[in-house]
């Protein structure tokens, strides 16, 4: 019987080792377990019951992870570099859609301008005066909250301060 308890307390004690990690998703739910590795749209996440899970980042809250358990890295410097260049310049495009709402509406009116200049008066008005009406849409139509581009940032911000990648 002794010998029974010297082989399960290894077993046991390298169960916990592997799973000590938590992910924590919108809903309040937690999931024990272990981070294997991210994407610009989702973590993989291996749950304490087997099987990898790929969870999009939308659902997730955050990730905890204990270095207590595992010293070790849980996802590749390059694979959350990767991630993070996405997840940012899909961050970047959204909050510059107005700017180039406006930007637009003020080319439309130049390329008007133009083409009254040319002899086309009155298509170039035409161009003109919708190049004023989407410059106005542009001004003002508030500044979109981008908040799915932005959640997935601050969640792979978040990994990364864990790793100690960002300071």
């Amino acid at each position: 019987m002794r010998r029974a308890y010297v082989l399960i307390l290894p077993l046991l004690l390298s169960c916990g080792v592997a799973f000590a990690d938590t992910l924590f998703l919108t809903d309040g739910t937690a999931i024990q377990g272990e981070l294997v590795g991210v994407d610009a749209f989702k973590v993989r996440f291996v749950p304490e019951a087997g099987g990898e899970r790929a969870v999009p980042l939308s659902r997730v809250r955050s990730v905890e992870i204990d270095w207590e358990e595992d010293p070790e890295p849980r996802v590749p410097y390059d694979e959350w570099v990767s991630a993070m260049a996405e997840a940012r310049l899909s961050l970047t495009s959204c909050r510059r859609a107005k700017q180039g709402t406006v930007v637009g509406g003020l080319l439309f009116i130049a390329g008007g301008y133009w083409l009254a200049g040319q002899g086309q008066e009155a298509f170039g008005n035409l161009v003109m005066g919708l190049g004023a009406v989407v410059t106005l849409l542009g001004v003002a139509s508030p500044q979109p909250a981008c908040a799915e581009p932005l959640h997935r940032v601050e969640i792979l911000t978040r990994i990364g301060l864990d790793h100690g990648w960002v300071y």
